[in-house]
């Protein structure tokens, strides 16, 4: 069954009910310091349930919902990076150990 246009439309985001950048930026600087953290540890979860699809859920989220500028744009595509980069260490060292 399709959902009706105004269901539709309530599930859309429009730049009126994203949050401001401004609003971003103390979450930015806390997932930045905890993928810092995350990529530097080595472990596939040094934090439990807090793996690398959580950390990559929270930094899709945070474009979603934020009106993002340019730098902090640039920043989020730094911490998907960092991501990508500990993941093929990480198959790299899987890679050696076999």
């Amino acid at each position: 069954m399709k959902k009706s246009k105004p269901l539709q439309a309530l599930g859309r985001r429009t730049c009126a009910t994203l949050r401001p950048a401004r609003a971003a930026d103390a979450q930015l600087d806390h997932l930045e310091h905890m993928i810092m953290e995350f990529t530097k540890s080595g472990d596939k979860a040094p934090l439990g349930c807090l793996d690398q699809p959580y950390w990559r859920k929270r930094l899709a989220a945070l474009t979603e919902e934020s009106d993002l500028v340019a730098a902090q744009r640039a920043r989020v595509l730094r911490l998907f990076d960092a991501l990508d980069q500990a993941a093929l260490r990480a198959a790299n060292s899987t890679q050696a150990t076999a």
